[in-house]
This record gives C-alpha cells, sequence and structure tokens, in this order.
C-alpha cells in the first residue's frame, strides 16, 4: 500500500512540474508575441502620423497600447508568479498588481 501511495505521489509531482513548465512556456511565447507584434504596430502607427489618422487608425493605435498594457500588467506577472513558489512584493504590492491586472483588462475588452 505504501508504494503505491509513494508511485501515485511521485506522479503527481511530475505531472505538476510538467504542467508548470508548459504554462511558462505558453505564457512567454505570449508575452514575448504580444510585446514584438504591437511594438511593430505601434512604431508603424507612429511613423504614419504626417497622413491624417482615419477612425480605423485610431482604433488600431488604442487597441495596441491596451494590448501592451495586458501584456505588461497582466501576462508578465501571471509568467512572474508561475515561475516562483512565493510572492516577495508583500501585500501592498499584491493588491496593486491584481487591481491592474484586471483594470488592463477591462481597458483591452471596451477599447
Amino acid at each position: 500500500m505504501n508504494s503505491t501511495n509513494n508511485t501515485i505521489l511521485k506522479v503527481t509531482l511530475l505531472f505538476d512540474y510538467k504542467l508548470k513548465l508548459v504554462e511558462q512556456i505558453v505564457l512567454a511565447s505570449i508575452f514575448i508575441s504580444a510585446l514584438i507584434g504591437n511594438t511593430l504596430v505601434l512604431i508603424i502607427m507612429l511613423n504614419k502620423r504626417h497622413r491624417r489618422i482615419t477612425r480605423v487608425a485610431f482604433f488600431i493605435l488604442h487597441l495596441t497600447i491596451a494590448d501592451l498594457l495586458v501584456a505588461f500588467f497582466s501576462v508578465l506577472p501571471m509568467f512572474i508568479w508561475k515561475s516562483t513558489i512565493t510572492f516577495f512584493g508583500g501585500d501592498f504590492l499584491c493588491r496593486i498588481i491584481s487591481f491592474l491586472m484586471l483594470t488592463v483588462s477591462y481597458i483591452s475588452v471596451y477599447t
């Protein structure tokens, strides 16, 4: 009976480690692609300033800024949280980050 429990514990720990690794890889790839893609779009949009800004261009500009905010204030803290075991920021920073994660999600949705 003890060896069965030991085997189940080892499989659970191995599964948890693999799941944590997959989560980190997915979050890192989302952050990098969002950072690169939205930065490129932002540079292109700001370089074409000599033209009259249309409504669609205005919308794309705001959407790009909102996506960059989501990348920095939602995806990056989630990646850091999944990479570490404990949060070293304290209560105040935890509350600020939680507030920013929720706020930038609403900003992105309502843009």
